[in-house]
This record gives structure tokens, C-alpha cells and sequence, in this order.
């Protein structure tokens, strides 16, 4: 198997779908931290921001600069849980809910794009393929990957 070759084409598809999304999104004038953002809360309206960070697999202080862009742009709100007061929901305002076609639409055409080439069973498969991937990259950390603890872990 060429490792090698996988790496460099993982980064390859990640930038020009950054770029792709960055320009589709330009009229919209969403960063591309915003539209992934926006695009995992369609499905998970009313998560916290910590989930937030789970999921997208940031750090805090990046999804409360994004949080806080989106609010100031109209898109999202926030509000603070009845149970566990310290704890912060994320909504969509109804011009965030209006973008979920358009920002859908984007994910649709690049995944069109990337399929073009591949039968649908083959398309499938890629698709569960990406998902496991994620999945298994979003368990891991230095140690499991390495076998040793990293520099910064004590």
C-alpha cells in the first residue's frame, strides 16, 4: 500500500475543498470555520459549544471566536441550558435556518464532483470510507498512533 501517496493526497483533498468552500461561501461571507460550524448544527441544533468542540474536533478558543462571528453575522445565538446553567446551547436565528439549502447545496456539488468518476456502490463506499476514517482519526491521539506519549503529555 502507498502510505506515502495517501498522505500527501489527504492533504491535497482537504485544501481544495477548504478553497472550494471558501470561494462558494464568499457572497455569503462565511470563513470556512464558520461554514463547518453552520453545516454540523443543521443536524445538531441545541448542542452545547463543548459539543461543538467534540465534534469538529477544535479547540475551545476557536469555536467561541466562530460562535461569536456567526452571532455578530445573524446566524446563530446562544442560550444558556435549564438544567446546567453553565453550559451554553447553540441555535440557528431564521436567517442561519435559511442557509441550510445553500450551505447543503455546496457540500452536495463538491461530493458530486468527487464522485463523478466512481460507480454509486463505489461512491458509497468512499463515502463510509471518509466517515470511518474520521471516526477512527477522531479517537486518536499521539499515544495511539505512536505508541509513546508525546511531547506535551506528561
Amino acid at each position: 500500500m502507498d502510505y506515502y501517496s495517501a498522505s500527501v493526497n489527504f492533504g491535497i483533498i482537504r485544501r481544495r475543498v477548504q478553497a472550494l468552500v471558501v470561494e462558494a461561501t464568499m457572497d455569503l461571507g462565511l470563513t470556512y470555520s464558520e461554514f463547518s460550524l453552520m453545516l454540523m448544527l443543521f443536524d445538531k441544533e441545541g448542542c452545547s459549544q463543548d459539543d461543538m468542540t467534540s465534534f469538529l474536533h477544535v479547540d475551545k478558543a476557536a469555536i467561541t471566536r466562530v460562535i461569536k462571528m456567526l452571532e455578530k453575522k445573524g446566524f446563530l445565538y446562544r442560550k444558556q441550558d435549564d438544567v446546567d446553567r453553565r453550559l451554553k446551547r447553540l441555535f440557528l436565528t431564521e436567517e442561519g435556518k435559511k442557509l441550510e439549502p445553500v450551505i447543503k447545496g455546496i457540500v452536495k456539488k463538491i461530493m458530486d464532483f468527487l464522485a463523478a468518476d466512481f460507480s454509486e456502490a463505489d461512491g458509497e463506499f468512499m463515502i463510509k470510507g471518509i466517515d470511518t476514517l474520521a471516526t477512527r482519526l477522531g479517537m486518536a491521539d499521539y499515544e495511539a498512533v505512536f505508541g509513546k506519549k508525546g511531547r506535551g503529555t506528561k
